[in-house]
């Protein structure tokens, strides 16, 4: 592991990152209407490249990734990384309903608050031609077919700079787990302004703000880092957590159920869930983190054991 390298990448690409992020959360922040919401969310999209740049300005070697997809013996991930973030969001979801019942709502009040005041989601739809439940249909259909595709080109920048240089690197002298809580820390303190200044994911009124929405979301990316540390590594082509982490962001369909009929409880409760990003609709999840990370381990300690039995 070149520390220095580290160093250099992470400097870079948190001091980017945090230029953009800081001015734009309170941009969001002023203008909590389509113009600040657009503006945050162009930017975000600018600041996943930052993981790419700074791999670029670190002189890390690109040689071990592979841009060209492959699919011999590894093809079966594909459709995985494609729907299992959609399966999991929505187990995540319904555990948090059943949890919850009394926000799970099909009247639109969650689309309702994301729209300038004035403007009713019902009519806005009915102009259109449909109902909030067709409306509902279309979303989980595009979070399902090609909105992961179109997210994995905006998520290839962070994906090779986290899983294409960070974790490889992390890996040469620190090994597995190490390099999953330290890689997931990373990526997750690489949100820590949006979160704290624009409420980004959580809002500002659940319990313990802003700490526990930073530990919270900093589990959350350790998961996820985990299971794309695991599907990279096993295609060595980084189109794979590419897709996944596009399809990630295309699962936060369990939010159109949400229910902001009472915004004091609403606004405690999104560090719950319904998107699998809180503590109780991320349960599934981290228990598929726990299982896929236990079964990596066995299999690196039955190989170190193999290869020392041979040696003798």
């Amino acid at each position: 592991m070149n520390k220095k390298q580290i160093v250099k990448y992470l400097l870079f690409v948190f001091i980017l990152a945090y230029a953009i992020e800081i001015p734009v959360s309170f941009i969001a922040l002023k203008n909590q209407n389509n113009i600040g919401t657009s503006v945050f969310q162009i930017a975000m999209m600018v600041v996943m490249f930052t993981p790419f740049f700074g791999a670029l300005f670190a002189k890390g070697n690109f040689k071990g990734i592979s841009f060209i997809p492959k699919f011999k013996k590894v093809w079966f991930l594909i459709p995985l990384c494609f729907f299992g973030p959609a399966i999991f969001a929505t187990l995540g979801a319904a555990l948090f309903y059943i949890i919850y019942p009394d926000m799970f709502d099909l009247t639109g009040s969650y689309m309702q608050s994301t729209l300038p005041e004035g403007t009713n989601i019902i009519d806005v739809l009915e102009a259109a031609g449909l109902s909030y439940k067709i409306y509902i249909v279309i979303v989980i259909l595009q979070s399902i077919t090609y909105a992961p595709l179109l997210n994995m080109f905006v998520a290839l920048g962070e994906e090779v700079g986290w899983r294409g240089f960070l974790y490889p690197e992390l890996n040469k002298s620190m090994g597995k787990v190490p390099t999953w809580l330290l890689g997931g820390l990373i990526w997750g303190a690489f949100h820590y302004p949006i979160i704290i200044i624009a409420g980004y994911e959580y809002g500002f009124d659940y319990f313990g703000y802003p700490v526990v929405g930073l530990i919270v979301f900093t589990v959350f990316t350790i998961t996820l880092g985990l299971i794309h540390e695991i599907v990279y590594d096993k295609t060595k082509c980084i189109w794979y957590p590419a897709l996944l982490h596009g399809a990630v962001n295309a699962s936060s369909f369990g939010a159109l159920f949400y229910s902001v009929l009472n915004p004091e409880r609403a606004g405690k409760l999104t560090i719950m869930g319904p998107f699998f990003n809180g503590i109780v609709a991320g349960l599934p999840l981290f228990i598929l983190a726990i299982v896929l990370g236990a079964v990596v381990l066995i299999k690196k300690s039955k190989k170190a054991e193999t290869l020392n039995d041979n040696q003798d």
